[in-house]
């Protein structure tokens, strides 16, 4: 896997499997499903994908979901402003996953106003003080 926030998903997921139900905090027990459909290829693919990474598909579908929204809040920063504010309006606590889409955003830093002054290396600048002083 090359995204480590999967991995520890899948992890985190597994473990909470192998616990059951009444050893987990009810924060931690799914109580509603999300039906989500594929073709029948794509059903095929998300089958032999879990397959290979020995996960069965729900979650892994789950943990792919997950992923994708991240990495669409990440990427557009007025939907996750738009997002975030919906979800605290309605009172929801914020989820594990929420700084995972800080992490993964590539925002632009707010532009410093002033001049540029290009500034000479060190040894470069010491050569010109000696210079000055032979004069």
């Amino acid at each position: 896997m090359t995204k480590p926030y999967i991995q520890l998903r899948l992890d985190q997921l597994e473990r909470n499997r192998l616990i059951g139900k009444p050893g987990l905090s009810m924060k931690d027990v799914r109580d509603s499903q999300v039906k989500v459909r594929f073709t029948e290829q794509e059903s095929d693919l998300l089958s032999v994908l879990s397959k290979q990474l020995g996960q069965p598909k729900a979650v892994l579908s789950n943990v792919l979901l997950i992923d994708a929204i991240i990495d669409l809040l990440a990427e557009d920063p007025e939907l996750h402003r738009e997002v975030l504010a919906a979800w605290r309006d309605q009172g929801f606590p914020d989820l594990d996953f929420f700084p995972e889409i800080d992490k993964r955003a590539k925002r632009q830093a707010e532009p410093i106003e002033g001049e540029f002054v290009h500034m000479p290396p060190a040894s470069h600048r010491l050569e010109l003080v000696r210079r000055e002083e032979e004069l």
